[in-house]
């Protein structure tokens, strides 16, 4: 696997022995296996061991291509077999392990820390997983299709939300990708609300930020709604957002950095008077989780590249009138960004 001997390079070259991972999302990526217990170890010389209990261990041996299975036992035995292997010299993501593990490693072993040390190979997708995370984008919205009907005056938020997610696994999802937000009237102005009891009334913008996953991968798509007789200044929002929306996007190649992009879009929207209202960064990178690198925002120094898969996003948020998100998932290629949501806007 090509990645694999990028990543025992990049071991090799902090002068260790191997990159130790705890964390679940990075053990799915680098073994393709799920589970809620695991510790993957990946050595300079390009080997992949995988640590597993009893409760993952035999479906782990049957399904898991190219990687040493290993059953855990204890911390004590764990130590030992990376002893037995001659792995003294550690390297770990600080941010992907607890504090505690850590210090249990420093008894043992030489340790490294390397904030952050796969999101250089994670951000850049394979064939494979832009296939996944395509498929994703398509059942979240087969699946919108099918219960739009139901978005109107009298639902819930609660409501709609449920019937949404009972339809993801209706087209083949897994599971949500996140918690789905629908937020409406005031609440639509809160990014991140938390979906209420709250009905739908005429009037109102409702945003509905989804997403599904399919073979691990997973899709991230937000739609606003603008519900009967509304403000004409949340008309003139939604347009503009609309229009920041395609500028992000046209925005999108090989060798751009991110920050422009988010600077494209944060210049239009401060022009049409509603910068302050626009609260969060234009997007980031999707695969594995929900949000990976790259980030499109003003703080980041990452640079486009091939393959990229992200989410281009703006928002306006007016308190006590309402919010509008528009969100697609864009895959960056040499010349421009192919957009893989098909929604209508």
């Amino acid at each position: 696997m090509k990645t694999l001997q990028s990543i025992s390079c990049k071991v090799k070259s902090r002068d260790c022995d191997a990159y130790v991972s705890f964390d679940s999302a990075e053990n799915f990526y680098l073994t393709k296996f799920q589970s809620s217990f695991g510790i993957s170890v990946v050595t300079a010389e390009g080997e992949i061991f995988f640590f597993t209990d009893g409760r993952y261990f035999e479906k782990a041996k049957r399904s898991v291509k190219q990687v040493n299975v290993v059953l855990w036992k204890s911390w004590e035995k764990f130590v030992e077999k990376l002893e037995d292997l001659k792995l003294d010299r550690l390297l770990i993501d600080d941010k992907k392990v607890k504090v505690s593990t850590y210090n249990a490693l420093k008894k043992s072993f030489s340790v490294k820390i390397e904030s952050n040390f796969l999101s250089e190979f994670r951000a850049v997708k394979t064939e494979e997983e832009v296939a996944l995370i395509s498929r994703a984008v398509t059942v979240a919205e087969t699946t919108l299709n099918h219960v739009i009907h139901l978005l109107k005056p009298g639902i819930t938020e609660l409501e709609f939300r449920a019937e949404l997610i009972k339809a993801f696994f209706k087209f083949g999802g897994e599971d949500e990708a996140f918690e789905t937000i629908v937020a409406s009237g005031k609440g639509s102005a809160i990014p991140h609300w938390k979906t209420s009891r709250k009905e739908i009334k005429d009037g109102e913008a409702v945003v509905v930020d989804f997403g599904v996953r399919v073979g691990g991968y997973v899709s991230d798509v937000t739609r606003t709604f603008l519900v009967g007789n509304v403000p004409s200044e949340l008309k003139n929002i939604y347009d503009i957002v609309k229009e920041a929306q395609r500028i992000g996007i046209e925005s999108l190649r090989v060798g751009v950095p991110c920050k422009k992009v988010d600077e494209a879009v944060r210049e239009y929207i401060t022009s049409k008077g509603y910068g302050e209202l626009f609260v969060h960064s234009t997007g980031h990178g999707i695969g594995v989780e929900v949000h990976e690198a790259p980030t499109l925002s003003k703080r980041s120094s990452e640079i486009l590249k091939k393959n990229m898969v992200v989410t281009v996003e703006p928002g306006i948020y007016v308190p006590e009138l309402g919010g509008v998100r528009i969100e697609d998932d864009c895959l960056v290629t040499e010349s421009d960004a192919f957009v893989l949501s098909t929604l209508p806007k």
